[in-house]
């Protein structure tokens, strides 16, 4: 692996156990065992490295939202989606853990990421309306934004909302909390469907958490 992708794998695993803010590009080049000034050739600072991190990870999102269109009209299918983009966000959580303190000290990336939020709300509008084609759900339309901006709320702040909890969750267990809590929110727009979907849902969250 060439030195500039080892900063980058190193510096994500240090964010994500650690947090970014305790950490300095000398605790990375620490981790390394490289000089700072060998890390300093590759990026300027801690900030270059963030920026780095962000380009890699919009750039997977972007991938993961562009491969939700079509063939989402199952239940089943979306639990897989939401599994997947869980599974991304949660390979980058230092971002999510510490939002509003990295969006404050990064305006350009606080741009770059309200566009990301507003493609995944344009992917979920998308993913229910599919849902509503295939006759899986029935949405009155004065309820479909507050349903959309519940399921955003859900995706964006799920890793902060665990932190304020006594119960401690590894990767995997909290992904699988938030999917079934992301598709419980579709439950009540199943009609006479919803009960069986849910005991679905509930025996596959038991059987897997």
């Amino acid at each position: 692996m060439k030195t500039r992708d080892r900063i980058l794998e190193v510096s994500l695993l240090l964010f994500n156990e650690e947090g970014e803010a305790q950490l300095s590009s000398v605790d990375i080049a620490n981790a390394l065992e490289i000089s700072p000034g060998n890390l300093y050739y590759h990026f300027k600072g801690k900030d270059a490295i963030n920026r780095a991190l962000f380009d890699r990870f919009e750039e997977e999102m972007r991938v993961i939202l562009r491969g939700s269109k079509g063939g989402l009209a199952s239940i089943e299918d979306n639990w897989v989606y939401i599994y997947i983009l869980l599974e991304e966000i949660y390979d980058f959580r230092f971002f999510y853990r510490n939002l509003a303190g990295l969006l404050a000290r990064y305006p350009d990336l606080a741009v770059r990421f309200r566009s990301l939020v507003a493609g995944k709300r344009q992917t979920i509008a998308r993913i229910l309306t599919d849902l509503e084609r295939a006759g899986t759900l029935t949405i009155e339309k004065r309820l479909k934004e507050p349903l959309i901006d519940q399921i955003i709320m859900t995706l964006t702040f799920w890793l902060a909302g665990d932190a304020l909890t006594k119960e401690v969750h590894d990767g995997p267990a909290l992904i699988h909390k938030t999917v079934f809590q992301v598709m419980c929110l579709m439950v009540p727009y199943m009609g006479d469907a919803g009960p069986a979907a849910l005991g679905r849902m509930i025996r596959h969250f038991e059987e897997t958490k």
